[in-house]
């Protein structure tokens, strides 16, 4: 993904934004989350280090995570989980977070970055 000045404008609102208002973790310890907060089929999001909005799946067989900017301009996209798709609200591009983050409809063409994660103990960490 490219980074544009637009983009990372974005990203440090978005962190500034969730810093104060609490609404995700911040990965900078590579601990993410513990495993019992979440429900198998449920989604965590959480912060990486460089400010990039994340998005946490938690599956019968393990997580899996995406960072969650828009690879067509850098919108920050939102989980339907009805829909089981992430979707970005400024030019209604999708992907599919069970399939490596696909594009499901343009108008971006790459997937979705893959934020590797593990379990460590009782521990979702940055892998």
């Amino acid at each position: 993904m490219k980074l544009t000045r637009r983009s990372a404008l974005r990203m440090a609102i978005i962190g500034a934004a969730s810093t104060l208002f609490g609404t995700s973790a911040l990965a900078a310890s590579n601990q993410i989350v513990k495993l019992s907060k979440i429900k198998v089929g449920g989604t965590y999001p959480f912060q990486l280090s460089n400010g990039a909005p994340a998005l946490l799946f938690r599956t019968k067989t393990g997580v899996f995570a995406y960072q969650t900017i828009c690879t067509h301009q850098g919108g920050v996209t939102q989980y339907f989980a009805t829909r089981q798709l992430i979707v970005c609200p400024v030019h209604n591009a999708s992907f599919n977070p069970f399939k490596k983050g696909a594009v499901v409809s343009g108008p971006a063409t790459n997937p979705l970055p893959i934020v590797k994660v593990t379990i460590k103990g009782e521990w979702v960490i940055l892998a």
